[in-house]
């Protein structure tokens, strides 16, 4: 019996720990959770303050979101109204072809035609561009038609003594020389550089590829030594070109000079006469001066040698007579 006071004591001291443990934790629930409901409703003041930082954020969110949603998406500008309706450039460029084309025109024509180009590449407005544009084309046609009357009055005058083909087809005589310049066509023609020169020979095969025929004066059989002097050689060529009666221009007038007309130079150092013969390449026309005449040859190989750095740079006091071919 003795045992029986311990033990109770022991099972009351026992559940007054329990209680106590209870409590404990009820009270810490309490003060975690007051001090959740606390901080929550201390942020949400803030929130709701009229001067906070999150209520001017959101504020801002809202404004960039209406504005972004109000705010048209930009677009292309569309062209002004009384714009050119078609490539000025274009145009212009084009019509520059004809001044090449037909450069054995007389002198005023061309330069009306270059007047009426440059008005069209300044023109901002359509009027000024359909304005421009129908000079242009009033020029060109002008151009064009003095240039083919120019062509059909040579061939007349040489009519009685030409024996060659009037017109003849330019595009096919340069296209040959194009592409036998720097590549001969020796198997064909033979080769006269070692003997004095090939620029005659060469110049006689683009007439050729123009469709010139051989005659009992100019010919040649193809293989070395077998061609006349005519073929060959710049002042007998000249001397056929007379007697077909063709004329020709010096370096003083060139204003009837196109592409497919044969030059025969004379070097002023050598005081050897006839010296050297090339094909016209390109015409160039030249606001206010003389055209640009460049020419294709052999022995000196080129493509586009420039008729005054050929007369007074590469030589002195040098002349040049450009025959026009009808």
């Amino acid at each position: 019996m003795p045992a029986a006071p311990t033990t109770t004591r022991a099972a009351r001291r026992r559940r007054i720990q329990r209680r106590r443990r209870t409590v404990a934790t009820l009270v810490s629930a309490v003060i975690v959770a007051s001090l959740v409901v606390g901080v929550f409703g201390f942020v949400r003041s803030l929130s709701e303050r009229p001067g906070s930082e999150a209520s001017g954020a959101a504020s801002a969110l809202q404004v960039r979101t209406v504005s972004d949603a109000t705010t048209p998406a930009p677009t292309a500008e569309p062209p002004k109204a009384d714009a050119p309706t078609f490539d000025t450039a274009a145009a212009a460029d084009a019509a520059m072809t004809v001044l090449g084309d037909y450069s054995d025109a007389v002198r005023p024509t061309k330069d009306a035609l270059y007047t009426a180009i440059q008005s069209l590449r300044a023109a901002t407005t359509a009027e000024a561009a359909n304005a421009a544009q129908a000079q242009v084309t009033q020029a060109a046609e002008a151009v064009k038609a003095d240039a083919t009357a120019y062509r059909a009055e040579s061939a007349a005058k040489a009519s009685a003594s030409n024996t060659q083909p009037i017109g003849g087809d330019v595009a096919a005589q340069m296209a040959y020389l194009h592409q036998h310049v720097f590549s001969y066509n020796s198997a064909e023609w033979g080769d006269y550089n070692p003997y004095g020169g090939d620029c005659t020979n060469f110049a006689s095969q683009g007439l050729i590829a123009r469709g010139w025929h051989i005659d009992k004066t100019w010919y040649s059989k193809g293989k070395m030594w077998t061609a006349s002097k005519p073929w060959i050689a710049t002042a007998p060529m000249a001397a056929y070109f007379d007697k077909l009666g063709f004329g020709y221009s010096t370096e003083a007038d060139l204003d009837r000079v196109r592409v497919g007309d044969i030059g025969l130079f004379s070097w002023g150092e050598t005081q050897a006469g006839m010296d050297h013969t090339m094909t016209v390449s390109k015409v160039e026309y030249v606001p206010g001066g003389p055209p640009k005449v460049y020419f294709i040859s052999h022995n000196y190989d080129g493509e586009y040698r420039e008729l005054t750095n050929a007369l007074y740079v590469e030589h002195q006091n040098s002349t040049v007579r450009i025959y026009h071919l009808p």
